[in-house]
């Protein structure tokens, strides 16, 4: 009898890899014909259980769809597999994240206009002690979900900020400019953590386009403070302290001048963050147009750190009494090896190779 060998189906052979790989692509007409295959139907027999993990996140194929940005592949989902948000989104809500979330980290303008008037619908106001990014109930029958709240240090809209993605905060923008925006979306909403909304997240990554954008289109505040007190103009060049910005020039002098940012709060903190000689000049000038005569040297000279003098060991300091403060522990050691030694090294022929070797290594023990 030969050996009977059982071959095991490998992940990259199964549908549900098949499947995501199809979704990866957004290839719709794929996803169609395949939706319709029995080993499809036996897969995906519930077609809201979580078969997949992306991102260390567990999802199912709605979830999926939406990591990848697979817009065509969302829709098809939703409407003719009859996938249902409120399963995805309580998966997300588990895993301390929100669909709301991934789609303004993912920058997919698409699904975020197709989300947005269900997530508006199902949003539910809830403040708790820790920042909260808020639950949502997108079930038919909201007295039967439990509202969840997960810790958070950004809001959705202040990550696609950070991220630097205008075309997000633009249809977030647009489709609430006339409705009571949640929280979550709002642009001047301050970080419970931080203190700082978009306009302070656009300052200290330096993004001059995004300062312009929230600025002039989304009228957002940038005259508010963050946590330290800072406010638009610190921010902007603490950040550039840490890493020179691109565009710090243009940021700044956007600030001042169009913004009109209170540019003399803590003006002389943001005088020392200062370095390029083009903006301590433009600075200092702006400064003395409302009265304010400062010079970055004078004021580097009055905060220069004064050099503490180190307080003495107890051995250090018997020696002082002994030797007095002007001791010098190395004069003192050839002093007592000069004493102990002379003996023997004038009995040492000056010639000798000992005489070399002493000398040498006496040498050695003065330069230590």
């Amino acid at each position: 009898m030969g050996a009977c060998f059982i071959k095991r189906e490998t992940r990259e052979n199964t549908i549900y890899s098949k499947v995501q790989k199809i979704v990866e692509d957004n290839g719709i007409l794929d996803l169609e014909f395949i939706s319709r295959t029995e080993e499809f139907i036996q897969g995906f027999e519930n077609i809201n259980t979580k078969h997949f993990i992306i991102k260390d996140l567990q999802v199912n194929l709605l979830g999926l769809s939406l990591l990848y940005g697979s817009f065509d592949c969302f829709i098809f989902t939703h409407k003719v597999l009859k996938a249902s948000l409120e399963p995805m989104e309580r998966l997300f809500l588990d895993q301390k994240t929100s669909a709301i979330d991934e789609i303004c980290i993912a920058n997919c303008p698409e699904i975020l206009d197709y989300y947005l008037p269900y997530y508006e619908k199902s949003y539910i106001s809830r403040h708790d002690i820790e920042d909260v990014t808020e639950s949502l109930d997108l079930s038919n029958n909201a007295e039967e979900t439990k509202p969840k709240s997960i810790v958070s240090t950004y809001t959705p809209i202040q990550k696609s900020c950070e991220l630097g993605y205008i075309n997000m905060i633009s249809h977030i923008y647009k489709y609430f400019k006339d409705k009571n925006i949640p929280f979550t979306l709002d642009i001047d909403y301050q970080d419970d953590s931080s203190g700082e909304n978009c306009p302070l997240i656009a300052c200290r990554t330096g993004n001059y386009t995004m300062i312009r954008f929230l600025y002039e289109t989304c009228k957002g505040n940038f005259r508010v403070l963050n946590k330290q007190g800072e406010n638009a103009v610190q921010i902007l060049a603490a950040s550039n302290k840490n890493k020179k910005l691109k565009d710090f020039y243009d940021c700044l002098a956007y600030l001042v001048i169009n913004v009109g940012v209170d540019f003399s709060h803590n003006c002389e903190e943001t005088l020392l963050l200062l370095e390029s000689e083009k903006c301590i000049s433009f600075f200092q000038r702006k400064l003395k147009e409302k009265g304010i005569e400062i010079n970055k040297r004078e004021i580097e000279e009055k905060y220069k750190l004064v050099k503490v003098e180190q307080a003495k060991s107890l051995e250090e300091r018997k020696l002082d009494d002994v030797k007095g403060k002007m001791f010098n522990f190395t004069k003192l050691f050839n002093d007592l090896m000069q004493e102990s030694c002379r003996d023997e090294i004038s009995c040492i022929d000056g010639d000798s190779q000992v005489d070399v070797s002493f000398s040498s290594e006496f040498g050695e023990i003065q330069r230590s």
